[in-house]
C-alpha cells in the first residue's frame, strides 16, 4: 500500500514538471514575440529609441552619483575638511576667563 501511494506521487511530481516545462516553453515563445515586436519599433522610431536610451543612461548616472560620498565643494571646504577639529568659541572662552 505504501508503494502505490509513492508511485502515484512519482506520477504527480512527473506531471508537475511537464507542466512547468510547458510553462517554459510558453514564457520563450513569449518572449521571442516581444524580441520581434522590439525590433521592428526601433527599425520604425530609431531616434526615439536612442532618446529613451540616452534618457535612461542619464538616470542611472544621476542615481549612481548620488549614491557615492559627497565631496567638498569648494577649494574652502575642501581645505577646511582637512584641518583638525578646531574648538568652539565657548571652549575658548573659558580657557581664556
Amino acid at each position: 500500500m505504501a508503494e502505490s501511494s509513492y508511485r502515484a506521487g512519482r506520477i504527480a511530481e512527473g506531471e508537475h514538471a511537464e507542466a512547468i516545462i510547458d510553462g517554459g516553453d510558453e514564457f520563450g515563445e513569449r518572449a521571442g514575440a516581444m524580441a520581434r515586436d522590439l525590433r521592428a519599433a526601433i527599425a520604425q522610431h530609431p531616434y526615439t529609441t536612442l532618446a529613451i536610451a540616452a534618457g535612461l543612461a542619464f538616470a542611472v548616472g544621476a542615481l549612481w552619483k548620488l549614491g557615492q560620498n559627497r565631496q567638498p565643494y569648494s577649494r574652502l571646504h575642501a581645505w577646511r575638511a582637512q584641518l583638525p577639529e578646531l574648538p568652539s568659541r565657548e571652549d575658548l572662552l573659558r580657557r581664556w576667563r
